[in-house]
Parts: structure tokens; sequence; C-alpha cells
């Protein structure tokens, strides 16, 4: 009578001593094939397809294998299956598992990308800072240098009237252009009226119409030739228009009237140093000192004399 391996189900001989599908040890086994039996059932024999590739063993209805998904090419066999035996698959979960543990170790990584990401904005915020500083810092040097070198400076000596020596201020508004044509008006319907007549002379200075100035001031003098400011002003018009000797001239002119017209003899030594005569120069500021050495008009003399010195 055929006999069963208890282990595994196998068909077996009684000469076997070991089984020869399992190994299982069957020297002690008895001979009875009715416990054989029993100890073998429940066993059914089931037809599968064991793949090529992975050794898994697949239903004759699968066209891809189970375990590696590859096509099934191997024929089919029939297999003694131990019904106790079949809770063992399936055998990859395992492996599986640590699949996803890699996977959720990657997701720990990328995690750290977007703090890489966002630092970046705050650097280059920061680099825009530190080149609006810098950028300000440069600026404010660059205007302390202009205003140490007088560049910025707007006291302009040369460039001033015997009324007001540091205060001049070129240019037109409509305001004086309004105040020129009522004066003009004026000096036409009377043309004797000299103080209009020198008040538009002034204002013309004063806007840097140096050549109307002029104009105005030739008509004032020819009335009223001993005043000496209106003569030192149109000095002054001739030296903004380049002409120094016809300013030096009429300045000298003016002092013959009043000798001791202190910015006269600032200005006839402003002149005189421009058109290079040196010497005729100091002697106008030792003049201009002496006058009032605690002046405004004396201690600017005084720097301009030390400076040449």
């Amino acid at each position: 009578m055929i006999k069963y391996c208890p282990e595994c189900g196998a068909e077996l001989n009684k000469e076997f001593k070991f089984c020869p599908n399992c190994g299982a040890n069957l020297s002690n086994l008895s001979i009875n094939s009715g416990e054989q039996e029993s100890k073998a059932k429940p066993v059914y024999t089931e037809d599968v397809i064991i793949c090529d590739n992975c050794g898994e063993e697949n239903s004759p209805s699968n066209e891809t294998c189970a375990g590696c998904g590859i096509k099934l090419e191997g024929a089919e066999e029939r297999k003694i299956v131990v019904e106790h035996k079949l809770k063992s698959e399936p055998i990859h979960k395992p492996e599986r598992k640590k699949s996803t543990k890699k996977k959720k170790k990657s997701s720990v990584k990328k995690a750290v990308k977007p703090e890489q990401v966002d630092s970046k904005p705050e650097e280059k915020y920061l680099d825009n800072k530190k080149i609006l500083i810098f950028t300000s810092l440069v600026t404010v040097l660059i205007i302390i240098v202009l205003v140490t070198s007088g560049v910025l400076d707007s006291g302009n000596t040369v460039n001033v009237n015997t009324q007001n020596l540091n205060d001049q201020s070129p240019g037109v508004n409509l305001q004086n252009v309004q105040l020129m044509n009522d004066l003009e008006a004026k000096i036409k319907a009377n043309p004797d009226d000299v103080k209009s007549l020198l008040k538009l002379a002034n204002l013309r200075f004063d806007s840097g119409l140096f050549e109307k100035a002029i104009t105005n001031y030739k008509q004032y003098l020819a009335k009223v030739p001993s005043d000496a400011n209106a003569r030192i002003d149109m000095g002054v018009c001739y030296y903004n228009l380049g002409d120094l000797q016809t300013a030096i001239a009429e300045m000298e002119k003016a002092l013959q009237y009043e000798p001791n017209h202190q910015i006269g003899s600032l200005n006839l030594g402003i002149v005189n140093l421009s058109a290079g005569n040196i010497d005729k120069a100091k002697e106008w500021f030792r003049k201009a000192v002496a006058i009032n050495p605690n002046s405004k008009t004396g201690i600017k003399a005084q720097e301009l004399l030390n400076s040449h010195n």
C-alpha cells in the first residue's frame, strides 16, 4: 500500500528511509498506511506553472508571473499540496516594507530643501541692504568733499553787487519779470524817474541779465555820476561778462567819488587777481582790510591776502 510523507505529503515507497521530496526521516514511521494517511491528510494535488525567473508557483490561468511580473513560459506541473503548508505565503512582504522605509527616508531629506530655498531670498535681501548703505555713505562723502572744496558754496564774492556781498541769486523768475515790466512802463512814462531806473538796473543785475543791466546803469550814471555803488555794480557786470579791463576802470572811477568804499576795494582786488595783477590785487586787499578789519568784507579781504602771500 502507498504511504505518504507526513511532512510534505509526497508518495513514498516502503524502502525509503528519508523523504526524497523534503528529506524528512522516515525510519521511525509505522508501516501502517492508515496511520500515514491520517497524518498526511488533508492532501490534494494542484497544477501549477513555476516561473523560470523567480521560482514563483503560478496558477495555469496566469499569463504573467505573480511574483516578478514576467511572461510565463514554463510547462504545467502537478504538485501535491498539504493543506496546512499553504499558509506560509506570501514571502515578499518584508522586502516591500524595507523599500517603503527607504522612500520615507528620502522624503525626509527632501524636506530640508525648502529651508535652503527660503534662506536664499534672505541672503539677497541682506546684500541689497548692504549696497544701499554703501551707496548712501558714498553720496554723503561726495557731498562733504564738494562742500569743503567750495564747489557748493553759494557765496561768490566776485559775482556780487555792492549792496550784498555774498547773497547774489542769479536767475529770472516770474515775479521779477513782472517787476521789470512794471518798471519799464514807469520809466517810459517818466524818463526822469532815476529811482525806477536804478531799481531796474539792480533787478536785472540780480537776475543775471548783465548786458541789459549795464545799459540801465549807464542811463542812470549819466544823470547821477557820483553814485559809487551803482558804478561798482556796473563794473561787476563787466567782470561777469569777461571784460576785466573795463571792470577795473569803472571800479577805480567809483572810488574817486568814494575812496573808502570797502566792497569796491575788495572787488578791485578780486578783478586784478583774475587779470593776473597779483601785486595790484594785494594792494587793494590791504586797503579793504585797513578800512575795517572786523567787518565781513575786511575778514574776506584778509583771507584772500593770506592765501596769496
